[in-house]
């Protein structure tokens, strides 16, 4: 442990109802400076009004000082908003709203020390929502203003648990601004860029706004503008006294689109509970498929199944095709998340088929999306662009804001494949844009993972790794597995090309935990090549070649050629390196065929490269030459691309 430690001090301003929040929080930040910022030389300092020193004055004239002398400002509100904090007069209204004040003058003055102010909102119950009085109203008039400014980050949380989770993210970016990094040339690494798989639950959005009225109309208009406070209000409101299933099922949907899957798993369950007791069979499929989306996201993939397949055997009794087509789909998306590709076309194909024969739009784009990731996954670029173009297509048409940031996200991934960075790079810009406007979080991650690979490719490491943390920051928060998965592999990466290879182990087997319990091949597949490359960084070929064999063997088996090619040529650079050239070179001409095939520019180029230096070797100086040709050509329309 470093013998000095830096004091970073971190301010929790909240009125008094959040005591138990307040502790959680001085709680999380002592376990975390014991088991992560100690050992890295920072101590992260707790303070609030219970640690200010009486003395002569007003009391918060002192509370003041210890903001101003803060690195950090959190401010927690539930539903009171608290009241002045001394008796003489005061422009403020509350001892809270002063300090967050304070907070922001010192932000905004470099003379101070404060860096970064983050406000976290305690869910409301809906019933207090619908109907709130004074100090709730006030509570809310400032988190939409916060909310239309966007200057500072604010979440909300339904949990004690999920407050921790924030918390500790939020300490892990700061203790990062701490340390520094080195960089380091690597190997062919496999980066996880993830693409939104479309789920659907039951009947087309627009058409059940139709059904339910304007109210519901209202709320969704204002979630898809960004007003999220004023959204959430209006499905509470519509949600209390009403005792059909419908308020609550559109109420989990929003919270699902903003992450609060405990709440969203609750009002999903109670729409199921209800439409059994009023033998409302359809309202209870869609039910369970909503509740599936929930047990997807957080990675149950048996629970999400079993979910799925209840709500599939009521729509097919009912002979609902709207329902059956969704089931079909969303089966087909955890089956692809396993990795198994075939079984997936078929629920995808099936889906398709139905949707198209009901002349159903919005279910033909979603599984043109679906079936464009299996597509993808295959290697068929262009099969998986074609699907992901006609998606947008009829998204744009639609004004479905959440397609249409599905759809440019992935044509994003095919398009970097491909080597065109600044395509890629400006479709993951529309997706980010239009979901970030949308509040939709999960998305959000998605798409700040998908542009660090971009700027990894492009050489700024810094701002890949950057863009990674985000994307963690926001999985780890909501639970998704397969997204964190994704995320600690691309962390991994950037580890090892800066030279922290126990970083990047470390990294690399959290990803493998998680997708070895997920049982998704393609991410274990992943897992290995990137664990190889950390091997024989450190020398250790045998282990590496270990590692390429085993995700050689999960990606021949899953058809994944992309993955193929990578590990090809990782085994041949193995090869290489123990003076074996002649089945080096066996392997390196079994990557370039695939990459050639797919036209993948960024392997042809290393392909060409390796294969220029082993002819050379071998003494055939000729084929040498006209490999490096090659290699410079493929490079140079790399180049024009980017």
């Amino acid at each position: 442990m470093p013998s000095e430690l830096k004091c970073l001090r971190v301010f929790i301003a909240s009125p008094s109802d959040l005591s138990k929040e307040r502790k959680a929080l001085r709680d999380e930040i002592q376990d975390y400076n014991e088991t992560e910022a100690m050992a890295r030389g920072v101590v992260f300092q707790p303070l609030g009004w219970e640690d200010t020193l009486g003395g002569v004055g007003r009391p918060q004239t002192h509370i003041n000082e210890d903001v101003r002398r803060s690195d950090y400002f959190i401010l927690l509100l539930w539903n009171r908003w608290g009241t002045p904090s001394d008796a003489g007069p005061s422009r403020f209204t509350s001892g809270t709203e002063e300090e967050y004040y304070v907070a922001l003058e010192c932000y905004e003055d470099q003379e101070y020390p404060m860096r970064g102010l983050v406000m976290m909102f305690r869910a409301v119950d809906p019933q207090q929502l619908s109907d709130p009085g004074p100090q709730l109203e006030r509570v809310l008039d400032f988190r939409k203003h916060i909310e239309n400014k966007k200057i500072h980050r604010y979440h909300t949380f339904d949990s004690t648990e999920s407050l921790r989770k924030l918390i500790r993210k939020h300490l892990a970016a700061w203790l990062r601004e701490e340390d520094i990094g080195g960089m380091e040339e690597g190997l062919r690494s496999t980066g996880v860029e993830l693409g939104l798989g479309e789920i659907l639950s039951g009947i087309p959005q627009q058409h059940l706004l139709e059904l339910l009225g304007s109210s519901t109309a209202k709320a969704w208009a204002l979630a898809d503008e960004g007003r999220l406070t004023e959204a959430e209000v209006e499905f509470a409101r519509w949600l209390v006294g009403n005792p059909q299933p419908e308020p609550a099922m559109q109420y989990g949907r929003f919270l699902l689109r903003l992450g609060r899957l405990a709440q969203a798993e609750g009002l999903f369950e109670r729409a199921a509970e209800v439409a059994t007791s009023q033998r409302d069979e359809s309202s209870r499929a869609r039910a369970y498929a909503n509740l599936g989306i929930v047990l997807y996201t957080r990675g149950d993939l048996d629970e999400a199944e079993k979910t799925w397949r209840k709500a599939l055997e009521i729509y097919e009794k009912l002979g609902l095709l709207e329902g059956v087509a969704n089931g079909y789909g969303n089966l087909g998306l955890v089956l692809c998340t396993r990795g198994d590709l075939d079984e997936a076309e078929k629920m995808h194909r099936k889906a398709l088929e139905i949707d198209e024969r009901l002349g159903r739009v919005e279910g033909v784009a979603c599984h043109c999306v679906n079936l464009g990731v299996v597509l993808k996954v295959r290697g068929d670029l262009d099969g998986a662009e074609h699907m992901y173009r006609k998606a947008l297509e009829i998204n744009e048409k639609l004004g479905r804001l959440e397609g249409m940031a599905n759809a440019y996200g992935s044509l994003g991934t095919v398009l970097k494949i491909k080597g065109d960075l600044d395509g890629a790079e400006q479709m993951h810009g529309k997706a980010l844009e239009i979901d970030e406007r949308l509040g939709r979080v999960e998305g959000v991650a998605c798409h700040y993972g998908n542009l660090g690979i971009v700027l990894k490719v492009r050489g700024d490491l810094d701002g890949a790794e950057h863009m990674y943390r985000k994307a963690l920051e926001i999985d780890e928060k909501l639970g998704i597995m397969e997204g964190m998965a994704a995320d600690y592999t691309n962390l991994g990466i950037v580890l090892r090309i800066k030279g922290d290879l126990d970083g990047a182990e470390q990294m690399h087997r959290k990803a493998l935990e998680i997708d070895e319990r997920l049982g998704r091949l393609e991410g274990m597949a992943d897992a290995y090549g990137n664990l190889g490359n950390v091997l024989v960084g450190r020398g250790d070929l045998d282990g590496g070649e270990q590692m390429y064999r085993k995700a050689l063997e999960i990606d021949e088996k899953l058809g994944r050629v992309e993955g193929m090619a990578d590990a090809y040529g990782n085994l041949g650079n193995v090869l290489y390196a123990r003076g074996d050239l002649e089945d080096a070179e066996q392997m390196y001409r079994k990557a370039l065929e695939i990459d050639e095939k797919l036209g993948r520019l960024e392997g042809m180029v290393e392909g060409y490269g390796d294969l220029s230096i082993v002819l050379k070797d071998l003494g055939d100086l000729e084929g040498a030459e006209r490999m490096h040709r090659k290699a410079a050509e493929a490079n140079k329309k790399l180049r024009r691309l980017e």
